[in-house]
């Protein structure tokens, strides 16, 4: 009897133990990026956007996010991503990413609208814990503003929309 209690706690401690390089549940990832303006009128654009993220498995996450676009126009997106690692994780893994959600424009007169911003890149493993990211997308920014013209025989306003388009660059770092 001894011996089987023995051996059953044996079993029930080797099925308890954790495996200390199992990934966390959530994680976050912080981007700096650029890119190259596509529409018109063309700005480039300077964003910075953190996620937090709910990794449902070691290659598939989904959250939420939220950052600062500076076009002509600060804009303040908040978006749905999902990120797909495209092979199991090593030293550099490359992944396809999507956020989707919508941007609100802080200043007066001005309205956000539909955010949309497909990616690629790879996760460089540089440090135990964090992974630094490189990617390449494209980013689209909707939003309206309230313009006016003004000659010597005419006053108006009119409501312009915009869609800013570009390539996005980004480096970031995940937690």
């Amino acid at each position: 009897m001894k011996k089987i209690i023995l051996f059953l706690s044996i079993m029930l401690t080797g099925m308890m133990t954790v495996n200390a390089q199992e990934e966390s549940k959530i994680s976050f990832s912080g981007y700096l990026g650029t890119g190259l303006a596509m529409s018109t009128p063309a700005r480039t654009p300077v964003t910075l956007h953190v996620i937090g993220y709910y990794n449902i498995s070691n290659r598939f996450s989904a959250g939420v996010g939220t950052g600062v676009s500076v076009y002509e126009k600060t804009l303040i997106p908040l978006y749905a991503d999902v990120k797909y690692k495209l092979s199991a994780p090593h030293k550099l893994t490359p992944y396809a990413e999507c956020g989707c959600g919508y941007s609100f424009a802080p200043q007066n007169n001005t309205n956000g609208g539909f955010y949309f911003s497909p990616t690629i890149g790879v996760e460089w493993s540089a440090f135990k814990k964090n992974k630094v990211l490189f990617a390449v997308g494209y980013e689209l920014q909707e939003f309206e503003r309230l313009k006016q013209f003004e000659n010597q025989y005419m006053k108006t306003e009119f409501q312009e929309s915009l869609s800013h388009g570009s390539i996005a660059l980004k480096v970031g770092m995940t937690f």
